[in-house]
C-alpha cells in the first residue's frame, strides 16, 4: 500500500494530520493512527504493522488486527492510500 500522490501527512504531538489536496479534505488521527500512517510510509506490510503496534502497546497483535484493518479500509475508502501495482 502507498499514499496517493495528492496526500500529505504531517506528524504532530497528538497524532497526525492528513491533507488530501485533490478534494481539499483534512483528516486528523490519534497517536495509534499516526503510527499506522508512519508504518505505511515506511512500506510495512499489514502483518508487520500489527506486530509492531501490538509490541508498542503491550498487547496481542490478534486483538488489534481488526481495528488496524478497519483503519486501513477507511484510508482506502477516503482516497488516502491505494494498493501498489504489481510489477
Amino acid at each position: 500500500m502507498k499514499f496517493e500522490k495528492h496526500v500529505k501527512v504531517r506528524q504532530e504531538k497528538f497524532g497526525a494530520v492528513v491533507f488530501e489536496t485533490l478534494r481539499e479534505k483534512v483528516f486528523v488521527t490519534n497517536e495509534t493512527g499516526s503510527e499506522i500512517l508512519r508504518l505505511l510510509e515506511e512500506g510495512k506490510e499489514f502483518e508487520e504493522m500489527i506486530i509492531k503496534i501490538g509490541n508498542d502497546y503491550g498487547c496481542n497483535p490478534k486483538i488489534i488486527e481488526g481495528d488496524v484493518k478497519e483503519f486501513i479500509w477507511k484510508l482506502k475508502d477516503s482516497g488516502i492510500i491505494k494498493e501498489e501495482e504489481q510489477k
